[in-house]
């Protein structure tokens, strides 16, 4: 910030003085001196991720479009909060847990930052454990659908979604003390308490804030399992070993044999009965027959029908292995308790240093969920899994200022981050999965003209996962990663370029001491001989933009981006009950590539807005998790694999504002968007000796022709009403019925019905004082109770979305 100091005087004179010589009869003129005035200008963000380009959204407050409004679409999960997102879906573990699926990406392809630093959660290894983000305490959330890979590692080479807090303080605020507070809770609904306080002493702004969250269980429409999971002829009447473990439910049949099925039985038998059988140790499959009828060995059986089956296996029923209440999400409920505190010196020119810190605790159940394969005790196997996890985060972040130079600012952020993930079979330990990580950047941001802007910068990260328990599936580990980037941006009248580049090193290591692997220590010695993995990535995009008038604006980008194997990628090897699989990982895994090309272009002409984006990505060495067609503790072994793989899709998105006068004004917005995610080959047939051929049809054998847990093809409709205090809003989106199933043809993916969801949110803002407000609001969800089951969710078999749900509460800002 510049501070400008301005005198009134030489001004009032100088007016005085122009009356004085205009008119005869002025008055004298008396001298007086006013108060100096100081007046701080905040400079332009010149930050890295400016320069990034790409397809973006930004979710914040007080926007009149309620589908960018944080206030209004705020959920438990990052996953759920930008959902609404063309492009975006939430990849939900349940309702407490859900992460960001951009374009059919998630996990370790979409990198979670908080502020520009990764979170370091372990959710991208397992999905069933939470990522330290609190949506309610959010300022902003970034939404970047393209690769970020150049700006934020090979882990974002499927887009990033960046967290903006108040957690450092970058500049002071405009009172000494400004707050915020809600209270909320309602029917199905968590019940929330936040507060948030920022301040100012002198050059010094501070912050605070802090978030309790409860619910003890959700309700759903209809019966917690999918009707498939007690269809007898989609599990084939158990056969269908894949559908009846994801179902957890229990195939019941007995062995029977009838006589009336047989054409010949032995006459001793018939004669002696039973006696027969003991003296001559022979069973009944012994002395009947419909195939041999050897002369005084067989006769006619008197009891024989035509068309009755003799032998076979008879259907019983289906029998859920946990039990289940129609109407009620099984073992639902969720706590979590968020408190942080942070300071910052703001200096005059705008330069800042400031420190905060972070402290997450969660709790809540995965539902509908039991561990089927458990080392704990045999007990314990149908037990609900129940997740622990704490989350310690310290953050320093600086920002030097230089004026009156080319070099804009220098900017410096590091954070410590320190998790413990626990899962519970009930009340048992089963195992642990807890991460220490330290990581830091470094940034200097030029700007020589309005014209031409770069950033250069360094990455640094040093992690160490490690565990404890019984049914532990990956062992210690450490993972360090070296990078540096640069990335421009460069306009001429109409035209925009912008490039980025970054090379980076990972390096993995392991530590099998005290680990047990699925198949013992012959596995370690021979799958995982290799215990040290080095990788070195390139990353760049080049991205042209084309504004020939105010009303078109195109962009065509390219980009290539590389990922190393994450570390389950590489050394998983046990029971998974986290996502229903025996997963098995191999150090020898090559990095995958992703060669991506974007078209986008966008209309504005007064106050109608369209965009549209169409993306196509080639992915050489995809990894994903194979079938092997065994199963180990009825848990299906799957194995870490390579593929060529692509990726395309589209979004489309259509916004109209109606002026209304003195009725306020209305939004509109129609969207669609659409993905597929398959082989680029898919062979029928190969000869095993050729191993390239060989593994491509084993992948279509197993996992068919798309990719397993695929976001289906969406459209929606969406309306915002605004008028002095009054916020209105109303959205339906159509899920459709997935066309593009995987799995093999006898384990094919169940296709789900299509479903729509049919949102709303009503505020009402009441002006206290001059800065205080008081906002009432009213938010409902799934109002048309459907019974939703998102093709994308690791649990689709076992529990719907929640049912219908309202939530009211009041919010103060002071």
């Amino acid at each position: 910030m510049v501070q400008s100091k301005i005198s009134y005087f030489p001004l009032v004179c100088a007016v005085a003085s122009l009356f004085a010589t205009t008119s005869a009869r002025a008055e004298q003129f008396e001298e007086t001196t006013l108060p100096e005035v100081t007046v701080r200008a905040k400079s332009a963000n010149t930050g890295s991720e400016l320069l990034l380009g790409g397809s973006q959204e930004i979710f914040t407050t007080n926007t009149d479009s309620l589908h960018q409004d944080l206030n209004a679409v705020r959920s438990v999960s990052l996953g759920q909060s930008i959902e609404k997102s063309a492009g975006v879906q939430n990849n939900s573990f349940g309702p407490s847990n859900g992460l960001p699926q951009i374009r059919s990406l998630t996990g370790p392809r979409v990198q979670i930052t908080e502020n520009g630093l990764g979170v370091s959660g372990l959710a991208a290894v397992s999905g069933n454990l939470p990522t330290a983000i609190e949506p309610f305490l959010a300022d902003k959330i970034h939404v970047y659908k393209s690769s970020a890979a150049v700006l934020f590692g090979g882990n974002a080479i499927g887009g990033a979604v960046n967290v903006q807090t108040n957690l450092i303080p970058h500049t002071l605020p405009d009172r000494d003390i400004t707050g915020k507070a809600e209270i909320s809770g309602g029917y199905n609904t968590p019940h929330n308490q936040l507060f948030g306080l920022t301040g100012r002493a002198g050059n010094v702004a501070w912050h605070l804030n802090g978030l309790n969250s409860r619910i003890s269980g959700y309700r759903v429409p209809k019966d917690s399992k999918v009707a498939a999971c007690y269809d007898r002829e989609e599990l084939r009447d158990g056969k269908n070993s894949v559908l009846v473990h994801a179902c957890q439910v229990e195939v019941k049949t007995e062995e029977f044999f009838d006589k009336r099925g047989w054409k010949w039985v032995n006459p001793n038998y018939l004669k002696d009965g039973d006696k027969f059988l003991k003296e001559w140790e022979v069973t009944l499959g012994d002395v009947y027959s419909n195939s041999v009828r050897k002369p005084g060995w067989m006769v006619d059986n008197p009891e024989y029908v035509s068309g009755v089956e003799g032998k076979g296996s008879r259907f019983i029923g289906i029998q859920d292995i946990t039990p289940t209440q129609s109407g009620k999400m099984t073992n639902s409920h969720f706590q979590r308790q968020n408190a942080s505190a942070g300071a910052g010196y703001i200096s005059d020119n705008g330069s800042y240093a400031g420190i905060g810190v972070s402290r997450f605790l969660t709790r809540y159940g995965v539902p509908g969920y039991a561990s089927l394969a458990t080392w704990t005790n045999y007990k314990n196997r149908l037990e609900p899994v129940n997740i622990k996890s704490d989350q310690t985060r310290f953050a320093l972040e600086s920002m030097y200022k230089v004026e009156d130079s080319a070099l804009d600012n220098i900017k410096t952020q590091m954070a410590y981050t320190k998790a413990v993930n626990e899962e519970y079979l009930g009340d048992t330990f089963a195992n642990s999965l807890n991460s220490r990580q330290w990581q830091g950047r470094l940034e200097a941001n030029y700007r020589w003209s309005q014209a031409l802007r770069v950033s250069i910068g360094l990455d640094l990260m040093n992690r160490r996962i490690d565990g404890k328990g019984e049914d532990r599936y990956l062992p210690n580990n450490r993972t360090r990663k070296y990078a540096i980037f640069a990335l421009q941006n460069f306009s001429w009248k109409s035209l925009g370029l912008n490039l980025g580049l970054r090379h980076e090193k990972v390096k993995n290591s392991v530590n099998f001491n005290g680990y047990i692997a699925g198949q013992g220590q012959a596995e370690i010695e021979k799958r995982f001989s290799k215990r040290n993995s080095d990788f070195s990535l390139n990353n760049g995009f080049t991205e042209i933009k084309w504004k020939p008038n105010s009303i078109v604006n195109l962009s065509a980008r390219y980009s290539q981006s590389q990922r190393a194997p994450e570390v389950n990628e590489l050394y998983a090897s046990n029971r998974h009950f986290a996502i229903l699989v025996d997963e098995h990982g191999s150090p020898h895994l090559r990095p995958e590539t992703a060669k991506t090309v974007e078209l986008g272009g966008e209309f504005r002409w007064q106050d109608t807005g369209l965009s549209a984006n169409y993306y196509r990505t080639a992915f050489k060495d995809y990894l994903y998790l194979g079938a092997t067609g065994i199963s180990n503790a009825g848990l299906q072994r799957k194995e870490w694999r390579q593929g060529d793989t692509r990726v395309h899709g589209f979004e489309v998105e259509l916004n109209q504002t109606f002026d209304l006068s003195q009725y306020g004004s209305l939004d509109a917005r129609l969207f669609a968007d659409w993905v597929k995610n398959s082989p680029i080959e898919k062979r029928r047939d190969a000869d095993p000796k050729n191993t390239g051929d060989w593994e491509k049809y084993i992948r279509w054998y197993y996992d068919g022709d798309y990719m397993p847990n695929m976001p289906t093809s969406r459209y929606g409709l969406g309306l915002s009403w605004n008028k002095g205090a009054w916020k209105v809003g109303s959205s339906i989106t159509r899920y459709t019925k997935q066309k593009y199933l995987s799995g093999s043809p006898s384990r094919r993916e169940i296709r789900l019905k299509g479903y729509n969801l049919w949102d709303a949110y009503v505020s009402y803002t009441h002006q206290l004082k001059k800065h205080s407000t008081l906002e009432w609001f009213l938010d409902g969800r799934n109002l048309s109770n459907a019974d939703a089951r998102p093709n994308n969710s690791t649990l689709k078999y076992l529990t719907p979305l929640p049912a219908r749900s309202v939530r009211t509460g009041v919010r103060m800002t002071f």
